[in-house]
């Protein structure tokens, strides 16, 4: 899992807890920091991304255009 910004430990914990709930027990997280994301998280779990960060959203923007 990526981050622009360090995750502080109640962050962390809600996001172990919503993927737990939805891959089960038994994941293995890494967090990371990232700044090129600008703001935001990308979190992958095997081939599912999650990719909600400002980066990939300027990016869908600027390809509307």
């Amino acid at each position: 899992m990526e981050s622009a910004l360090p995750l502080g430990g109640d962050q962390q914990s809600a996001v172990q807890s919503t993927l737990t709930r939805l891959y089960g027990p038994g994941l293995s997280l890494s967090f990371t920091v990232n700044p090129a994301l600008i703001g935001g998280l990308r979190v992958q779990v095997g081939s599912d991304v999650f990719d909600g960060s400002i980066r990939t959203r300027l990016r869908e923007l600027e390809a509307r255009f």
